[in-house]
């Protein structure tokens, strides 16, 4: 049920998360090949085989497909010789126009990327209010151990003060610390009382913290931080515009200084691996499962921050990806003439084959090892 339950979950998420990310890209090929006079044979809703024709408006056929998940762009003589004469043909366009229609795939999901994160910030953005602190190891000799704190304790009040609500102050983006941290730390060198649910039931404990604590962790416990109750944050404009490029410009940076940081080991190979459809939807069914909690915000939020990627991703200068494409072009301008068709085909069919390879392994290692 468990299996069924998840699948129920996961294939929606999948196609409300990467469907509509998906066709904002190909619009974009769309639009600007309409603006080359470029000929558009077919703008198709999911991938083929066809469905159904939905309609036909000039010289398009827009289609319906049976694979749920994105849309696809058809454009007439791509990527082939034979109709180079064709002024309406993909191939018979100037160097501009066919560099102009690739890379107009990618600038549509940075642009979706920053009106979606700006929307989510707008309309949709919140705080945490309540929090569950659920102690996840103590530490051995410490105070936490001392007193009598345990593996799976749930933390509800210390020294009388309920922990689980967040002050104004705790809640915003500052450093300043939570009910939690202080009421620790204002009891160093004297007694604390906590008061914690264990196997459902409440549990007082009593004890002294020391005088010399650690500084990172006055207890000695680790912590599963969850989420229970969020309040609504009302941002301007201009503060919900600034805050979308902020974590915009932040995604770029993690992912160009990612193999530096990971030289350096300040990232690990975790958290820098690649992940795929199923890791992505993953994280889309724990977004989905934590709106109770957190509103429609995260969810919203990481379809932003993906579109960003998806666009970043598609202009690495890879063979059978946008950037790829994009490569052959710039080589053409510098060498006057363009690459041999039929050569340049090959390649990017090489490059498929190896992208494909590529998907199948990290599908494999997302599902044998998710991602948290």
């Amino acid at each position: 049920m468990d299996i069924l339950s998840s699948l129920a979950l996961g294939i929606p998420t999948f196609i409300i998360l990467l469907g509509p990310l998906m066709i904002v890209h190909e619009l974009g090929h769309f639009w600007a090949a309409r603006k080359a006079g470029i000929k558009v044979e077919e703008f198709g809703l999911g991938i083929p085989p066809r469905a159904v024709t939905l309609f036909t408006r000039g010289e398009t056929i827009y289609s319906l497909n049976w694979l749920p998940l994105g849309a696809f762009v058809r454009l007439y003589g791509e990527g082939v010789d034979d109709n180079m004469n064709d002024p309406r043909a993909f191939a018979a366009a100037s160097a501009r126009w066919r560099f102009i229609t690739i890379l107009a795939g990618p600038v549509m999901n940075f642009l979706a990327a920053i009106i979606i994160v700006f929307m989510a910030y707008l309309f949709f953005a919140t705080q945490p209010s309540e929090i569950e602190y659920r102690i996840t190891q103590v530490q051995a000799n410490s105070p936490a151990q001392t007193i009598g704190l345990q593996a799976s304790d749930i933390i509800q009040q210390v020294n009388g003060v309920d922990v689980t609500k967040l002050t104004n102050e705790s809640q915003g983006r500052g450093s300043a610390p939570t009910p939690l941290s202080q009421q620790v730390r204002e009891s160093i060198g004297k007694p604390i009382n906590i008061l914690v649910l264990r196997n459902g039931q409440p549990t007082e404990l009593k004890g002294t913290m020391p005088s010399d604590p650690n500084n990172t962790a006055p207890l000695g416990i680790f912590l599963d931080n969850k989420i229970t109750k969020s309040s609504r944050i009302a941002y301007s404009i201009p503060d919900a515009f600034g805050l979308a490029v902020r974590d915009l410009f932040g995604a770029v940076e993690t992912m160009i200084l990612a193999p530096i940081n990971i030289i350096s080991g300040r990232m690990s190979l975790e958290q820098a691996r690649p992940t795929g459809v199923v890791g992505i939807t993953s994280i889309g069914v724990s977004l989905v499962r934590q709106m109770p909690m957190q509103g429609p915000f995260p969810f919203i939020w990481f379809a932003g921050i993906l579109s960003l990627l998806i666009g970043l991703t598609n202009l690495l200068p890879f063979p059978a990806l946008d950037g790829g494409r994009l490569t052959f072009i710039i080589i053409e301008w510098l060498r006057g003439r363009r690459v041999d068709p039929a050569r340049e085909q090959w390649i990017h069919a090489a490059g498929m084959a190896v992208l494909l390879v590529l998907f199948c392994i990290i599908t494999v290692f997302d599902i044998l090892n998710p991602i948290r």
